[in-house]
Formats: C-alpha cells, structure tokens, sequence
C-alpha cells in the first residue's frame, strides 16, 4: 500500500495518485485550455456593439506584451512554460511513444514537422489545448513517476489564477440576473440574489459572484443568445462558443467545419480589421486613401447560430481531430 503524493491518502491501485487527484487533474486540464484562449482574446479599451454595465469585450487575437508587468500576458506565459516544461519531463522519462505519433504525442515530445511547430509558435492558445489533452492522456503513465504530485499542485494554482483573471478581467456575456433564493423577507416571501451574472465563451456554467451558486448555461441560454449574437471570432472560437451554449450540439471539430463549409459557400459574411492607407491613382494623378484590410476574417456569432438554428444539429461521425499523424 502507498500513499498519494498529492493529498497523502492511501491508494491500492499502484499508482502515487489517489482517483480523487485524478479527477482534479482532470477537470483541470479540461478547463484550462478554456481559461487560456479567453484570456489570450482580451483587449482592454475596445467598446463592444452591446455595452453591459461591468462587462468586458472579447477580441480574437493573441496579446504579445509579456514581460512587459501585462500580469494577465505574464500569467499565460508562466502557465504555457509550465505545462511544457511537464511534458519534456515526460518525454524524457517515457521516451519510448508509439509510432507513429500522434498530434497530441508530437506535441508532448517536441517531434514535429518544422512548419506545424512554427505554427503554434504563433497560436499559443492551440498549443495548450494540444498539451492538456496529451498529459490527459498519458496521466496514468504520470502518476507512477516521483514528480506527479508536484505537477498536480502546479496545475491547481495555474487553474486557480486563470480562473480569477476570467472572472475578475474577462466577465464575457450578460447571462441576467441571479435567481437563486438566499433567504426570507418578514413576510416570510423568499428573497433572491438578483446580482447579475456573466458567461465566458466555451464554459458551460454560469457562477454568481454574490451568491456564489453555479448553474449551466443552458438555463440563461435565451438572454445570452441575445447578448451574444454580434460578437466576432475567428470558425473555432465560434464553434467552441455555440457547443458550449447549444444542447443539440456536441462537437467542436464537427461544428467547426460545418462553419467552414458556410464560409467556403459565402453564405457567412467575413468581418476584417481595416488601417488606413494611402495609394497613387494614376488617372486622378493623386494620392487618395484606400483602407486596408488586415488580420484574419471574423463571422458574426448570431450568423452562425441563425444557421445551427434553422438547418438543425450539426452531424455526428468519426472524427480524426487531434489524432492526424504528424511526421518529423
């Protein structure tokens, strides 16, 4: 019999992890990739097309101040390097992955094809989706190594930081206002919180930050749909946030490609930044300004819902995300 090297319980499965710690690890790597991407979206100083009293403006890019004292773009970059740092270590104490590898596993090792990897040196957010989901899958293997109880306590307190910033910085959408009942008036009439509530894109709870009750956002759906409908994001970000809202959808890859799909039809229209600038006209014999579109096209959300809606579910089958081969 041994004990976890976590929390000190007694396990009997032959692993330094009890089950309780795994289930944390668990929900840990589950919600951190969301904490992440999030955070990684946020401007501040950017109106939104809905203003809501306490509420922030979602932008889909990637901040680059770190190290500049930015504490939400140092806290990423911690988190980041702590979570590659835990694969190397992996990788160099379980060096034998089969082959081939997989996404997740090329990953982990740091084995890929030179492009892939100077892909998610730009995508920071897709490389911690990617590293959660290989240490997921490898945490049985983990929890036999003398470091797993450590690791365990890193990625509680990164959890725990990501998710103060999320709800302190990153409040998302109006959700309405709390309904849970927190006592009795003199008339003996139940008394509710009314303390309004908020829901980041891709989670599917909602917690009140009076009453502290958490309760899924399916039962605030018909005040965040509305709340939500001009807000614009590149395909994944939008098909995180409709299966994260949306019973009837269950598949982030699937829906991500049906929002493709609409994109390669035109059927979505694309939303770009736009920077002034200047060009010669030659008939005019002038300079004259032309605007410019730059970054990456964005879509509507309400779009892109209007279409889940009205077509129906997006279908299910055998999907290959995250699985794909990667070569070296």
């Amino acid at each position: 019999m041994s004990r976890c090297l976590h929390c000190g319980a007694e396990t009997t499965n032959g692993l330094a992890l009890c089950e309780l710690c795994q289930r944390f690890v668990h929900d840990c790597l589950e919600f951190l990739p969301v904490y992440f991407r999030n955070l990684a979206r946020w401007r501040p100083g950017r109106a939104g097309s809905r203003q809501v009293a306490g509420s922030r403006v979602l932008y889909d890019g990637i901040d680059r101040g770190a190290g500049t004292g930015d504490r939400i773009s140092d806290t990423l970059d911690e988190t980041l390097t702590m979570l590659t740092t835990r694969a190397r270590t992996l990788a160099e104490d379980r060096p034998h992955f089969p082959r081939p590898l997989t996404l997740t596993d090329a990953v982990l090792t740091d084995d890929m094809a030179a492009a892939y990897a100077d892909a998610l040196n730009d995508d920071p957010a897709r490389t911690v989706v990617l590293l959660c989901a290989g240490v997921d899958e490898h945490l049985m293997s983990i929890a036999t190594t003398e470091w797993c109880g450590d690791m365990v306590r890193e990625l509680g307190e990164h959890e725990s930081r990501l998710r103060g910033l999320t709800e302190s910085a990153v409040p998302g959408w109006y959700a309405g206002g709390c309904r849970q009942p927190v006592g009795f008036d003199e008339t003996g009439a139940v008394i509710r919180c009314e303390t309004s509530t908020y829901v980041a894109p891709g989670l599917t709870w909602v917690t009140c930050r009076g009453c502290g009750a958490t309760t899924h956002v399916a039962d605030h759906l018909p005040v965040i749909l509305e709340e939500a409908r001009e807000w614009v994001a590149r395909p994944r970000a939008l098909a995180e946030a409709v299966v994260a809202m949306v019973p009837t959808e269950q598949s982030v890859p699937r829906l991500y490609a049906r929002i493709r799909q609409w994109v390669h039809r035109g059927d979505l229209k694309p939303r770009r930044n736009l920077t002034r600038g200047y060009t010669w006209d030659a008939d005019a014999g002038r300079i004259v300004v032309a605007d410019v579109e730059i970054g990456h096209a964005r879509y509507r959300l309400g779009d892109v819902l209007d279409r889940v809606l009205t077509e129906g579910a997006t279908r299910l089958g055998p999907s290959a995300d995250d699985k794909t081969t990667v070569a070296s």
